[in-house]
């Protein structure tokens, strides 16, 4: 979008709301000027075929885009590498060293404040736009987003497409596929979820564990259900023990 800064403040509602319906219930005022902004759908509208974006990213000509087919030679290493970056924070790469890094370092911070992050932003108030779905008491450089976040660096949004646009399964469907997978990869057989019951453990019950001890059983849970996955993995994986002598 093709804006430019300008005077930033709080945003209020418009005088005599009330509980009017309608557009003028949720237009917000310039606590400058005391003028209407626009709204978020009114800004867009604005944009002209000769409007120029405000920054532009571009891939370099060294991009090389791959398709991965399942079952390709290529499929799991490229699954394990995607994986491992998505589970990254883009601000852990490294520690930046006291001097420039981290001058640098906090300069983007700084700067990544006073951004728009998404539609709904209070930073378009900067730019003297109404933010969408805005609500009283916005003010620019105080928007909770994780583009604001040390530890995103400006990226907020999934790093990969939504699952069900191109595999046609939300979460819930992969992470069932998954449960799956693992089951019939130990030999276990998939037992029925109804016959449990699930309740919060409270501090007066007498299997309650203080947090340290419970985060000691997750670790030891974790590994042995790694070393299982790993010795089904190597069964499946390992050709059959076959003698050349008569028994």
């Amino acid at each position: 979008m093709a804006a430019r800064p300008c005077r930033a403040g709080v945003l209020n509602a418009e005088p005599g709301g009330g509980r009017a319906s309608g557009a003028a219930q949720r237009r917000r005022l310039d606590p400058a000027t005391g003028e209407l902004l626009p709204t978020w759908d009114q800004a867009l509208d604005a944009i002209g075929d000769h409007d120029e974006p405000f920054h532009v990213a571009r891939f370099g000509a060294r991009f090389d885009a791959q398709g991965v087919l399942a079952g390709s030679r290529d499929a799991s290493r490229c699954v394990g590498y995607l994986t491992k970056y998505l589970t990254k924070h883009l601000g852990d790469c490294h520690q930046a060293t006291p001097g420039p890094q981290a001058a640098h370092a906090e300069h983007l911070v700084q700067a990544l404040r006073h951004e728009p992050c998404s539609a709904r932003c209070a930073n378009w108030l900067r730019y003297g736009i109404q933010p969408q779905n805005a609500r009283p008491g916005l003010r620019p450089g105080h928007c909770r987003g994780k583009a604001h976040r040390r530890e995103h660096l400006g990226y907020a949004g999934r790093r990969v497409l939504v699952s069900r646009k191109w595999s046609g399964k939300t979460l819930a469907d992969h992470r069932a596929d998954r449960k799956q997978w693992l089951l019939a990869t130990l030999g276990i057989p998939d037992t029925d979820p109804s016959r449990y019951t699930w309740e919060p453990v409270t501090p007066g019950d007498p299997d309650h564990m203080p947090p340290a001890q419970r985060l000691l059983h997750v670790v030891a849970d974790r590994q042995h259900w790694h070393a299982a996955l790993t010795e089904a993995r190597r069964r499946a994986n390992s050709p059959p023990e076959l003698s050349a002598t008569a028994a």
